[in-house]
């Protein structure tokens, strides 16, 4: 690959990444995670590895690849599919019986 390539894959990531982050804020400030120590845990994690991902270039100097960009992608069609779900009253990890 080029060199231009190689930038347009790391804008690209940076911005699926960005999503992620955003998305897993929002989901950090809402009442699930303020209860649930796994629910907080999770998007905390996925924070975590959205930022490191998306900063890759300028943390370690390595540039993202196809599949890592791809990973990142399917990452947040996971999260906006889910979306849907954080407005109801079931969160995904709470059992029938809890509610």
């Amino acid at each position: 690959m080029n060199w231009q390539t190689h930038q347009l894959l790391a804008l690209v990531n940076l911005v699926i990444c960005a999503g992620i982050a955003w998305a897993c804020i929002c989901r950090l400030n809402s009442e699930i995670c303020r209860r649930h120590r796994t629910a907080r845990a999770k998007y905390s994690l996925l924070l975590a590895g959205a930022l490191a991902s998306g900063m890759q270039p300028a943390l370690w100097g390595s540039w993202p690849t196809v599949g890592g960009v791809l990973l990142a992608g399917c990452v947040l069609a996971g999260l906006a599919i889910n979306v849907v779900r954080w407005y109801g009253q079931a969160h995904p990890m709470r059992r029938e019986e809890d509610q």
